[in-house]
């Protein structure tokens, strides 16, 4: 009796610190909860009470005593809020609602009305936060100017944490839009994503993006030496700097615009493919094979991101923008270098685009009957398809690790040949 009610004492205060943190300003929107550091508080507290439980249940048990039962479920309980909690701040509530009933099920299975009464409450809450949601952003993205308007009362201060915390505000409704099919609202949102990311990285490198995409003159005097540079680095850091002035300019409305960025993505293009041609690095793929790939376009070489030896191999199409071999060679790489970076951060294989190296990529050809033709045309969705090999992102060692989370590839041979490029 003793021991339950301490365990009533504790789930009780759980349940009001839960309840405290997210509803302390009335609504349940992670949204509104970007300014404070409730949930690194809650988490730190559940944390705790996790590690204190796990280090005296042990114990308990050897001795059988008789509140090892009590603090076990305590236990269960702790590690389901934060669970929970988790998919909250996240917004991902239709996962939570799906955590509470299956602990609710289980609970029933067992005849354990404490937990059946305890899951309930929670079942309650979720649908309250469920049908708050779907209130916030109804209300939120009704119109462009609502959005807008939020958007800027967030970075009015107009400093590096607010459009932080703007970034994360803006994935979220993003992130509704797309579950909720809003096609229209989620291609306005990803302008104000794709801005708010240039002005952090205006606020993380030295450049003014707000100088440089007002005139050609101020933009080439940076991007100029960059791109005319001998390091594949320095050539990425143009690549960098452009796709931040496009981004920044296309809300900012600035004097540059997109037809003038273009023109210097392949300025950006032609420098890799020359870049590459001089070190001899096309040369190099008889590493790798001995011959050219022979492969069909259909089930053999889906697009994606796959594992070939230790390598990383990206299988993409492309519209190029220059008939220039070589300048379409540089124009792959750059689009599976996105590509590439979009897997691994999808995946959580690295931290953040901003840590990977790449630039140690080949165009592997395929065969045809006169020559090997670097890319595959494919006539149903007139693009050009690529196979581009990375023996190195980052570096070789992780290059081999993250290699063992994707798929294998197989190259065979293919009963008909492949057109020229």
């Amino acid at each position: 009796m003793h021991q339950d009610r301490i365990i009533n004492k504790f789930s009780v205060f759980l349940l009001i610190l839960v309840l405290s943190v997210i509803t302390g300003s009335g609504r349940v929107m992670a949204q509104e909860l970007l300014f404070g550091k409730h949930y690194e508080q809650l988490f730190d507290s559940l944390d705790n009470r996790i590690a204190s439980l796990e280090k005296q249940i042990p114990r308990l048990k050897e001795s059988r005593d008789v509140s090892y039962y009590n603090l076990q479920r305590e236990l269960d309980l702790t590690i389901f809020v934060k669970a929970y909690e988790e998919y909250v701040m996240e917004e991902q509530l239709d996962q939570a609602r799906s955590l509470v009933e299956r602990r609710l099920e289980h609970a029933r299975s067992r005849k354990d009305q404490y937990s059946v009464d305890f899951y309930n409450k929670y079942l309650d809450l979720v649908y309250t936060q469920l049908k708050q949601q779907r209130m916030y952003y109804q209300e939120l993205l009704s119109k462009e100017k609502k959005f807008k308007k939020a958007y800027h009362a967030i970075v009015e201060e107009g400093t590096l944490e607010f459009h932080q915390k703007a970034d994360r505000m803006i994935k979220l409704a993003l992130k509704y839009a797309h579950e909720n099919n809003l096609k229209e609202t989620a291609s306005y949102l990803q302008g104000y994503l794709l801005y708010n990311e240039a002005v952090i990285y205006d606020f993380n490198t030295p450049y003014d993006l707000a100088k440089l995409a007002a005139g050609s003159k101020n933009f080439e005097a940076v991007f100029v030496p960059l791109v005319e540079s001998d390091s594949i680095n320095d050539i990425k850091k143009a690549e960098e700097l452009l796709n931040a002035c496009r981004n920044y300019s296309k809300l900012a409305g600035t004097a540059l615009d997109s037809a003038y960025f273009d023109q210097q993505n392949l300025v950006i293009a032609t420098a890799l493919s020359d870049l590459l041609s001089s070190e001899g690095r096309d040369r190099e793929i008889e590493k790798f094979t001995d011959q050219s790939i022979e492969a069909r376009l259909d089930t053999l070489n889906p697009s994606g991101v796959f594992k070939w030896n230790d390598y990383v191999v990206v299988i993409d199409e492309f519209i190029p923008n220059s008939s220039f071999k070589n300048v379409k060679k540089g124009e792959a790489i750059i689009h599976a270098d996105k590509m590439l970076a979009t897997y691994l951060m999808k995946n959580k294989l690295c931290k953040s685009i901003s840590e990977l190296k790449f630039g140690y990529a080949f165009i592997i050809p395929y065969e045809s009957n006169v020559k090997n033709a670097d890319f595959y045309y494919n006539e149903t969705t007139g693009k050009w398809q690529y196979i581009a090999c990375y023996a190195s992102i980052v570096s070789e060692a992780y290059t081999k690790n993250v290699s063992r989370y994707m798929p294998p590839i197989y190259f065979e041979n293919a009963a008909k040949s492949l057109p020229d490029d």
